[in-house]
């Protein structure tokens, strides 16, 4: 468990997603490992499986929040773009008529 000596802001964003997605792991593992389960011990555990649902989606919802408000040169999240990736265009060439009211 990491106290605030422990944390430091440099790599902040990097430790909480390294540890929110080892949870989720953890949780999904779980998850699968009870839906191969037969007999009776799938039976006690079942009912465990829509709660650990619903906590991989919490996890997934604030791993989304947190690339959000993560700085934007924070490269340690592979699916965070750290570059434009969206061409602009060529300035447009001069139109030969001004597409606005032509009416009288």
């Amino acid at each position: 468990m990491a106290t605030a000596r422990d944390i430091k802001f440099g790599n902040y964003c990097d430790r909480i997603y390294h540890d929110l997605s080892g949870m989720k792991a953890t949780l999904t593992e779980y998850v699968e490992e009870i839906n191969s389960m037969a007999g009776p011990e799938k039976e006690v555990l079942a009912p465990h499986v829509p709660h650990y649902q619903d906590i991989i989606r919490m996890i997934d919802w604030k791993l989304e929040i947190l690339t959000k408000v993560c700085p934007f040169e924070w490269a340690g999240f592979k699916g965070v773009e750290t570059a434009p990736t969206v061409e602009l265009d060529s300035p447009a060439k001069e139109r030969e008529f001004s597409p606005g009211y032509l009416g009288g």
